[in-house]
């Protein structure tokens, strides 16, 4: 099959996908970001990518367009709503009506990537939603898919951020024996819960998640989460794990990245931090890096090491991450081990805006830890 995109090395990063090279759902739309996805090594050596798509709707100067998901799970529709621009105000984050309502200025659906054995080639982009939203789940999008491979069990489950009228921002979880079809399963962590990863293998009889509740309390700040099911529904023994740092390149907020993967240490998670690019400055931009963590195998809240506060993993690259939706993010979501599992081929979300890939040896990210 023939390669449609080559990853361009820039640095120790490398450019893989944009939002020129996909294609959007209908012409009233377009791309805004091709980002944050899950990947999973198939059977015949190649990757999947499940990537989060950002579509717009070409907005009018008197109207602002609104779009959302309606119909049934297997026959979803799109819905748009055109709004006068004099019933509100366009701002930053969308359009504000009058009466404090908010209007999305994008909606997310998921769509497939297939890549080549060694993660850095495209050989293939799907035109179509893979999986999106419906009437009863994410009908403002989905976002930010996690997949999990239980080996033993024999299937795939996917968590993802559902956002809705209804429910809010939420993450739903769907599982899958082959990858094509999906069972929706609901909403697994409610309200303003985010980023949720799954172990890949039960831990004394429980599946095992990480997720970063919002934390809007003003007693602590957004950390990462542990919790404990043995049907992937249910919920519980929850409580905080790891928090932001005093000071450091995570002191503003923390959540998980990528579903950990089992290495001879233990379990190795690469997350996200986030600080102020003027410390003493709330109102300065907000810079996103990422870091790694290693779990003791047999008791998950114990944590063996941690990125250092004043060296995370890595940071934004200037060229390629800097500048997008949203600028300075780099955003892990996805992991494969290559090599004879030496290597770790970490896919990120760039500035909300397309997708990067790193190569590095386990060996020395575990030596960077403290």
């Amino acid at each position: 099959m023939k390669k449609l995109v080559k990853a361009v090395a820039k640095s120790k990063v490398s450019l893989l996908i944009e939002p020129e090279n996909i294609k959007p759902s209908t012409p009233q739309m377009r791309v805004r970001g091709v980002f944050n996805p899950a990947a999973v090594r198939l059977q015949n050596g190649k990757i999947l990518l499940m990537a989060r798509i950002a579509e717009t709707p070409i907005h009018g100067k008197r109207y602002f367009i609104s779009a959302m998901m309606t119909g049934t799970e297997r026959k979803p529709k799109m819905k748009m709503e055109k709004i006068p621009r004099s019933r509100g105000t366009v701002e930053e984050r969308g359009f504000r009506t009058k009466f404090g309502m908010w209007k999305l200025p994008t909606i997310s659906h998921l769509r497939k990537i297939l890549l080549d054995e060694t993660g850095m080639f495209v050989e293939k982009i799907g035109t179509e939603h893979d999986f999106c939203g419906c009437d009863v789940d994410g009908d403002l999008g989905v976002e930010d898919p996690r997949i999990t491979h239980f080996k033993r069990q024999n299937f795939y489950a996917m968590t993802y951020v559902s956002v809705s009228t209804k429910s809010g921002v939420s993450t739903s979880l769907a599982t899958s024996k082959n990858l094509q079809g999906w069972t929706r399963r609901g909403i697994i962590f409610r309200q303003q819960n985010k980023d949720v990863a799954l172990f890949p293998e039960k831990i004394k009889g429980y599946y095992v998640a990480l997720h970063r509740p919002e934390g809007a309390m003003i007693f602590d700040k957004p950390s990462i989460w542990i919790s404990y099911s043995k049907d992937l529904i249910f919920w519980g023994k929850d409580k905080t794990l790891l928090a932001p740092r005093k000071k450091g390149w995570d002191s503003l907020r923390i959540g998980p990245g990528t579903v950990p993967i089992k290495v001879k240490e233990g379990y190795l998670e690469i997350y996200h931090g986030v600080s102020l690019s003027r410390a003493n400055d709330p109102e300065s931009r907000k810079i996103y890096r990422a870091g790694a963590l290693l779990f003791d195998r047999k008791n998950p809240e114990k944590i063996l090491a941690r990125t250092p506060k004043d060296k995370p993993l890595f940071s934004p690259d200037p060229k390629l991450e800097k500048k997008g939706f949203v600028e300075q993010v780099v955003f892990p979501t996805g992991t494969i081990t290559t090599n004879r599992e030496k290597d770790l081929l970490i896919y990120s979300g760039a500035a909300d805006s397309r997708i990067t890939v790193r190569k590095m040896a386990i060996k020395d990210i575990l030596n960077s830890l403290e």
